[in-house]
């Protein structure tokens, strides 16, 4: 029972952090609420010309491969070294994998929306911002975007360790094709992921 409070305080605390400085983030720039608006991409998606979108898909899955082989060499590394990532009896998304398979493949398609919105279209910008650096702003979203991960059940430290060189192609991604590239390849990710554990 004592876990499962632990558990609920470190989601809380983790969501309450990013959500209060997400939130002052997008009351002092209004145009970071714009950008995840249907009325701001809808437009810009629909002007694309096909060799736009072509473009657009294949840079994307190209991050996808490269997020897939770096998270995959690295997790295989840490097994094989014999590191934890995280329990299978308390982690959520093994839960989900078992009873409900198709939930789980529709949250690891929506969530990845507001993880780049969140980690690379508004912290990313803001301290590229503030520190005059995009690279800067990669690798300090890519700690934040590691570290938060953590919040989830289950987790073990070493369970941010793929995700570091994760967060890093996702943010060079967002600098190569904007925030619908890194959308799209973190959803490719993902789902690639739930793939291979449903049907592996």
């Amino acid at each position: 029972m004592m876990w499962l409070w632990l558990d609920l305080f470190r989601i809380l605390v983790a969501g309450l952090v990013l959500g209060l400085v997400v939130g002052k983030l997008v009351v002092l720039r209004p145009h970071y609420l714009e950008r995840i608006r249907p009325r701001y991409w809808v437009p810009r998606a629909r002007s694309m010309r096909r060799k736009e979108w072509v473009r657009l898909i294949s840079i994307a899955l190209w991050f996808t491969a490269a997020t897939f082989a770096v998270a995959t060499i690295v997790g295989v590394a840490l097994s094989e070294a014999g590191v934890e990532l995280y329990s299978e009896e308390e982690y959520p998304f093994i839960a989900l994998e078992r009873q409900y398979p198709l939930l789980l493949l529709v949250a690891v398609n929506v969530l990845p929306i507001f993880e780049e919105w969140i980690f690379r279209g508004i912290i990313l910008e803001e301290v590229a911002r503030r520190a005059r650096s995009k690279w800067i702003g990669v690798g300090v979203s890519t700690i934040i975007f590691a570290a938060f991960h953590l919040s989830n059940p289950g987790t073990y430290p070493a369970f941010a360790i793929p995700l570091l060189g994760a967060g890093l192609l996702l943010g060079a991604c967002y600098l190569k094709i904007g925030l619908a590239g890194a959308i799209i390849t973190h959803n490719a990710y993902n789902t690639i992921l739930v793939i291979l554990r449903l049907w592996g």
